[in-house]
Parts: structure tokens; C-alpha cells; sequence
């Protein structure tokens, strides 16, 4: 992936003190930059004999919730890497949070799923792939909640919330995502914002060369 550059003094005449888009360092969200994704349910309850599947593509914000609900309703959390741990046994408590499900080991996965049924345990899984069969098999009724592609209202509300926090002290950023820019991402990258923010930053760097031209 190729960006775009554009130095510090285009950001500051454009009132900002940085590109918005940088790529988080760590997964999850700070508060003031949340956004809330459409008909994304309620944080769950522990020992609910439940499987709460959230679907989406890299990026959409899967990690991303179940961090957010995990600072409101405490569980558990257990990441699945795309190496051999993937073989670990997760945790199993009245809720967990597990992440990346679907890379875990088909026997491991059977057999973690089969004893959350057997112990009415609430799993809140973010995941790529559906689990609703192993997951019935397992004794759990499923929720499922598959991420909407973007929308232009969404990813300008986004936008905006990164530009605004990006904003140096007493300015007004000069940056404003308009509505056939935002269009045109949404319909390259569907539900991921992982995806549109790789856009927005060549976009942003893109305005901040021209801006110290």
C-alpha cells in the first residue's frame, strides 16, 4: 500500500496538527471517537446459554465492540492469533468475549463452544465466519449481528470526530469529508473502517500538500 506524504506545515494551515487517519496503535476505540454502528444490540448478560456472533470483514469493528462492551459488562477476553496458539482452549465463565473465532482450531472450538452449553455460559464472539451450526450443536441459541457496509451519513460522522480531534488548540480544522468523496469509499471498502481510513489519509495528506503549496 502506497501512501501519500505531505508535511507538518500543509496539516497546521489546514488547523490541524497531524493526518486524522493515523492507524491505531492498539485495537479498540477512545470514547470521544466512537460511533455507533446500526442495530448493534445491547451489551450482553453473563449466563445466558448464548452465542452473541458479531460478522464483518477485517476492520469493520468487531474488536472493537466486544472491547467496549467488555468495559461495561467484565469477562473475560481471549484473542485468537493466527498462529499455532490458535490451538489454545479458551476461557469459559459465565461470559467471555472471544476474538478472531474463526481462526481457532475446528476440534478446540467444538469442544470450547460444547462447554459453554454445558455451562449456560453468554459467548460474545467476533468473528469472519458464521458459527451458527457448531455453536447449535454446541446447546447455545445464536444472536447475530452482521456489520453494515458504510455509509456516507457514518463515515462523515467518523470523519469528522478524527478531523476534530486532530484540530490544533483555538482552530477550526479546514478539512471537511464531502458527501461524493465519502461515497465512492464507502463503495470501495463495504463495512470496514479500517479500509476507509487507508483512503482518508492519502485523501487528508492529498488536501495538506496542496494546502503548502
Amino acid at each position: 500500500m502506497q501512501f501519500a506524504y505531505a508535511d507538518g506545515s500543509g496539516y497546521a494551515r489546514l488547523g490541524l496538527a497531524r493526518n486524522p487517519f493515523l492507524a491505531e496503535a492498539e485495537a479498540g476505540v477512545e470514547p470521544g471517537l466512537w460511533i455507533a454502528r446500526a442495530g448493534v444490540p445491547e451489551p450482553p448478560e453473563p449466563g445466558t446459554r448464548t452465542l452473541i456472533q458479531l460478522i464483518g470483514p477485517k476492520g469493520a469493528g468487531k474488536t472493537s465492540h466486544l472491547l467496549r462492551w467488555r468495559e461495561r459488562v467484565p469477562g473475560p477476553y481471549h484473542y485468537v492469533p493466527p498462529t499455532r496458539d490458535r490451538w489454545r482452549f479458551p476461557p469459559v465463565a459465565p461470559l467471555v468475549y472471544w476474538d478472531e473465532v474463526d481462526r481457532m482450531g475446528a476440534a478446540v472450538r467444538a469442544a470450547a463452544l460444547g462447554l459453554a452449553g454445558v455451562r449456560g455460559a453468554t459467548v460474545v464472539a467476533g468473528t469472519h465466519a458464521d458459527l451458527t451450526v457448531p455453536a447449535c450443536r454446541a446447546g447455545l441459541a445464536v444472536q447475530t449481528y452482521d456489520f453494515p457496509g458504510l455509509t456516507v451519513a457514518v463515515l462523515q460522522q467518523w470523519a469528522a470526530l478524527r478531523i476534530a480531534d486532530a484540530a490544533l488548540p483555538g482552530r477550526t480544522p479546514q478539512l471537511v469529508l464531502d458527501a461524493d468523496t465519502a461515497a465512492g469509499i464507502c463503495d470501495r471498502v463495504g463495512a470496514s473502517l479500517r479500509e476507509a481510513a487507508v483512503d482518508l489519509h492519502i485523501w487528508a495528506a492529498d488536501h495538506a500538500r496542496r494546502a503548502a503549496e
